[in-house]
């Protein structure tokens, strides 16, 4: 099956940026996890503009940034509302976990504006943006729980403010108000 130039692209982007990574990850120390998993996540950010950019989309860049942003906010105003210290004593910033929220935030954007493109290729999305959660684990810097918390609210977030590239939302007038039309071609 040919793939179109932006998936080819995109994909080579995510591939670089993990080989880019792996030598801190071979490592095993907390640094070289922790350089690893800002790799990860800054990649997989990098796809997902990428992509959008690629695909000259500006809605989908909309949306992206809706994500991106209700990402941070959401994640930051839980951080300072729970004040839950760091594994290694870093901080009082450790739930949930930012890195994690905006892998899967990525993830779930890239897997969801361009799945019917980007279909084959979303587990190594996933694939990456739980290598985030699990360097985060491995440098010290959160608990299992922070980390699966941030993959639910990434996942979430993302979900709620993306739509499929290829769907369609009718809002049409009618004698008793309006009616609405969701379509999404295959």
């Amino acid at each position: 099956m040919t793939r179109s130039p932006t998936v080819r692209i995109s994909l080579a982007l995510a591939t670089c940026g993990a080989l880019l990574s792996a030598q801190p990850v071979l490592a095993a120390d907390t640094q070289g996890w922790d350089t690893a998993s800002t790799a990860f996540a800054l990649g997989l950010g990098g796809v997902a503009a990428f992509t959008t950019y690629a695909h000259k989309d500006s809605s989908g860049g909309v949306e992206l940034a809706k994500t991106v942003g209700a990402t941070f906010l959401v994640t930051e105003a839980l951080k300072a509302a729970i004040d839950a210290p760091r594994p290694d004593g870093s901080g009082h910033d450790s739930f949930p976990s930012g890195h994690t929220a905006m892998a899967f935030a990525a993830a779930t954007y890239v897997a969801t504006r361009y799945g019917d493109q980007m279909g084959p290729y979303v587990p190594y999305l996933y694939g990456v943006a739980a290598l985030t959660g699990l360097g985060r684990v491995e440098a010290d810097k959160h608990y299992l729980g922070d980390v699966v918390a941030g993959a639910a609210l990434g996942w979430g977030l993302a979900r709620l403010f993306t739509t499929p590239r290829n769907a369609e939302l009718a809002i049409t007038p009618t004698a008793t108000g309006a009616s609405a039309t969701y379509t999404l071609h295959f």
